[in-house]
């Protein structure tokens, strides 16, 4: 006959805080024996599912044939201050972090930038996430809770896919992650070492924010660290406890002198190009050449991207939902809010991209987390809730195995730049200058290799094409059948298509290598 828990402490005759006490020493000690083998088993499981084969496909968007040219000019010419591509345009895009992540990745890999150097700080960051989610809720007695939430944020197909790819968004998610966690952590702390210890490393993780992407990295961790302190109550006391009159200057001075040194650097261009096009107009929508979505875009988005867990995740919100839940499980209120501010403040934005959404997931596997150790712990048979659990994970591996090796590689033939680029080179060795007319092809730049030349206008094309010494254009197949109308100091020559050297290349990425024959040629 069992005996549960409440008889048990009233037939041995002790007080509450002494059964409250003891039960928590119990459970410490049994979370301290399981935590390794926890860790070590996801450990394993990220390693497979971020590391592996991820250098085996080409650069595959401009954002990683970016990165790839930023960090091999870095390199090249030991400038690490403003970033150029190869045809020697300064990179106003994006602030230098994770340029400068990938430059000393290749550093330390032989000074060459491949594809594997690129994606590393992606998978690194996500491996970090992973595990820093997992001791969070560790730390806190939640042995459970923070292993189920780092497996689901681990096996989310989005963030699967965005650790295997090299964008700024991973290291932005990790670095968001880690400045919320470091504040709760703050925020909970009885003595003023840990207080002061997780304010300066919540800071220090901003300024990392703010030099991978700039004022969306404050605004993001500030928005759910405010709401979270309406939810909680304390919204009185806020600015008292507050450490923004030493943390704010802290952030300045660690991120600010870069924007400023560069800006003077470009006459006011980055600003420009940076602040204004990609952080005003794209976040009002008032931008041509950026697509606008509807506010709900990120609704089927996310349901789809946080694939297997996103039917659970529904569930797991009408459960802390009902009944108020919410309102007895701390670490649950932060999921809920951190999912729900990010969500609603980046449906606000007019552009919007999927890997966008991607600092929101931490608080959706935080909030998942905690609502499958509740379900765990009330369930009748609770070791088949984890044989369903081992299932999924189980599967969603074999899945990504077979999609890595026999999917994703059929699909990268048709996207690989560099039979196309080694034609071109076979053709114009360097130093000859490859010259790309109204073309953004930064993987095939990145294979050419320097010099490479960017034109946007017919007049200085037509310059080019009357120089006695011919030149090699590349042009999309609107500009090579045109290029009649508006040249008359030579002509074009076609020479190689990239869909005959790339069968199967998407229409809108085809590229014809033209020739100048200037009309003073003989």
């Amino acid at each position: 006959m069992r005996l549960n828990q409440a008889a048990f402490w009233r037939a041995a005759g002790v007080g509450p805080l002494f059964k409250t006490t003891a039960i928590r020493r119990c459970q410490q000690r049994a979370y301290a024996r399981r935590s390794p083998l926890a860790a070590l088993v996801l450990l394993l499981l990220c390693s497979f599912l971020f590391f592996y084969r991820l250098g085996d496909r080409d650069l595959t968007s401009s954002h990683e044939a970016r990165a790839a040219q930023n960090a091999q000019t870095i390199l090249q010419t030991g400038h690490w201050g403003l970033a150029r591509l190869f045809d020697g345009h300064p990179e106003l895009q994006k602030p230098p972090l994770y340029y400068w992540l990938t430059a000393l990745t290749a550093q330390l890999h032989g000074g060459t930038v491949d594809a594997w150097t690129v994606r590393l700080p992606a998978a690194v960051s996500a491996l970090a996430g992973v595990l820093l989610l997992f001791i969070f809720l560790a730390r806190r007695g939640r042995l459970l809770a923070g292993f189920v939430a780092a497996l689901v944020l681990a096996t989310a197909v989005h963030y699967t896919w965005t650790a295997h790819v090299g964008r700024i968004d991973m290291p932005l998610t990790l670095c968001i992650s880690v400045a919320l966690w470091s504040f709760v952590e703050a925020d909970n702390s009885a003595r003023l070492r840990g207080r002061l210890a997780g304010q300066v490393i919540g800071y220090l993780a901003i300024a990392g924010a703010v030099l991978l992407k700039g004022p969306i990295g404050v605004v993001l961790p500030a928005a759910v660290l405010f709401a979270r302190t309406f939810v909680e109550g304390r919204w009185r006391d806020a600015w008292r406890l507050t450490s923004l009159w030493w943390g704010v200057p802290l952030v300045l001075l660690l991120s600010g002198p870069w924007f400023w040194w560069v800006n003077r650097e470009t006459h006011g261009r980055f600003f420009e190009v940076f602040f204004w096009h990609h952080n005003v107009e794209r976040g009002l929508g008032g931008s041509e050449d950026l697509a606008v979505h509807p506010w709900w875009y990120y609704g089927p988005r996310l349901f789809v991207d946080f694939l297997p867990w996103s039917p659970l995740l529904l569930a797991a919100g009408w459960y802390w939902l009902r009944q108020g839940r919410w309102r007895a499980d701390a670490d649950a209120r932060l999921g809920l809010v951190w999912l729900i501010v990010m969500f609603a403040g980046l449906s606000c934005a007019g552009f919007k991209r999927a890997d966008y959404l991607l600092p929101a997931y931490p608080g959706a596997a935080l909030l998942l987390g905690c609502a499958a150790e509740r379900w765990y712990q009330t369930a009748r048979q609770p070791r088949r809730l984890l044989a369903a659990l081992g299932v999924v994970v189980l599967a969603y591996g074999l899945g990504w195995w077979y999609y890595l090796g026999h999917v994703l590689p059929v699909e990268n033939a048709r996207r690989d730049q560099w039979p196309f680029a080694r034609a071109i080179r076979d053709l114009a060795p360097a130093p000859r200058d490859i010259v790309f007319f109204r073309a953004e092809a930064h993987a095939l730049a990145f294979h050419l290799g320097k010099p490479v030349a960017t034109l946007l206008e017919w007049e200085n094309l037509d310059r080019w094409a009357g120089k006695p010494r011919s030149n090699y254009i590349l042009m999309p197949p609107d500009c090579a059948a045109d290029w009649p109308q508006y040249l008359t100091s030579g002509r074009l020559e076609p020479v190689l298509d990239s869909t005959d050297l790339t069968p199967g290349q998407p229409p809108d990425e085809r590229l014809i290598l033209m020739r100048t024959v200037s009309h003073r040629q003989p």
